[in-house]
């Protein structure tokens, strides 16, 4: 398989971090097309990889890549909440662990995984393919207009979260299912009156039907509740002393990560709905565990953002275990 075009974000930020002169092994937690673990190898030829992915292509990727770095690169198929069943015997062993929340190029450019409405695809967005979870279409053809408003509300943080619902609701009702991506994506554009762009915080440009597929996206594979699961397991693999290092790409993840550095511990089965902070004070427990290096988070300039767009929302934070 050939790897595909790729650039990682904030590279030089986390190999400045990350690596050192001395052998190191690391953890990268969402190995993509394998840009931050390249780095990472390229950076120390002592260094060695544990890479973990839930996309099975992802993992034939870094199995190609395996061939380049012989005994230096060792994959692994499998979620953050499988972590500890996947290394049992590693606690305290990674000097660095690498975590990137965000969706991979990879899974964004390939029409047939649904994660994107710039390609006209089924509506999917699994990212485990071999999984016989739900997938979006599920929720989109099956949820009623109330459980709709409630996901669009909480996971894409949309205020117009009931009229999107109605529109999609509607929709069904008079035509039949949503099937594919450009589908939803010109039902939500109408539905709000035919704009063909919202803008964001900043100015930016983007499309109405953008905030809806993140909240589909993470009720899909449940990746708030992953996260969350994996950074308590990736402490326990991480040596005293050693760097944990997340990137996130909207808010809600960032908060997970945020409150995970401040040593906020949920006592929940289900952080996804505890994510407001009323419930949190209630519900949770103040453990410092890290050394937190980033009061500020860490963005992209305007030079990486002009050449990789994605990175403009990516931020950086990392702390060094106690």
């Amino acid at each position: 398989m050939k790897t595909p075009l790729h650039t990682p974000v904030l590279l030089d930020h986390v190999l400045k971090i990350l690596c050192h002169t001395e052998k190191q092994i690391f953890l990268d937690l969402t190995f993509g097309a394998g840009g931050h673990t390249r780095g990472l190898l390229n950076c120390n030829e002592n260094s060695i990889v544990y890479a973990l992915d839930r996309d099975q292509n992802s993992i034939e990727l870094a199995r190609e890549m395996a061939k380049e770095y012989p005994n230096r690169l060792f994959p692994f198929h499998g979620q953050f909440s499988e972590l500890k069943n996947i290394f049992t015997h590693k606690q305290n062993f990674f000097h660095g662990i690498l975590l990137d929340a965000g969706t991979s190029t990879m899974q964004l450019n390939d029409a047939k995984r649904g994660f994107s409405f710039r390609h006209d695809g089924p509506l999917d967005m699994r990212m485990n393919t071999k999984s016989k979870s739900i997938n979006a279409y599920d929720l989109v053809n099956r949820l009623d207009e109330t459980a709709l408003s409630r996901i669009i509300r909480l996971y894409g943080e949309d205020q117009r979260h009931r009229k999107i619902a109605r529109c999609i609701y509607q929709w069904r009702s008079t035509f039949g299912s949503i099937s594919t991506t450009t589908q939803l994506a010109n039902v939500i554009k109408v539905g709000l009156g035919g704009s063909a762009s919202d803008f964001d915080k900043l100015n930016r440009p983007i499309h109405p039907a953008t905030k809806t597929f993140q909240a589909l996206r993470i009720v899909v594979n449940d990746e708030l509740n992953e996260l969350y699961n994996g950074l308590e397991q990736a402490y326990t693999l991480l040596k005293p002393g050693g760097t944990l290092l997340c990137i996130s790409f909207h808010s809600l993840e960032d908060r997970i990560i945020k409150r995970h550095f401040q040593g906020i511990v949920l006592h929940a089965d289900n952080v996804s709905s505890n994510l407001d902070e009323k419930s949190l004070s209630v519900q949770a427990e103040n453990q410092v565990r890290y050394h937190l290096q980033t009061n500020k988070i860490t963005e992209a300039d305007d030079n990486e953002i002009d050449g990789n767009p994605k990175a403009r929302s990516a931020k950086l934070r990392y702390g060094i275990k106690i």
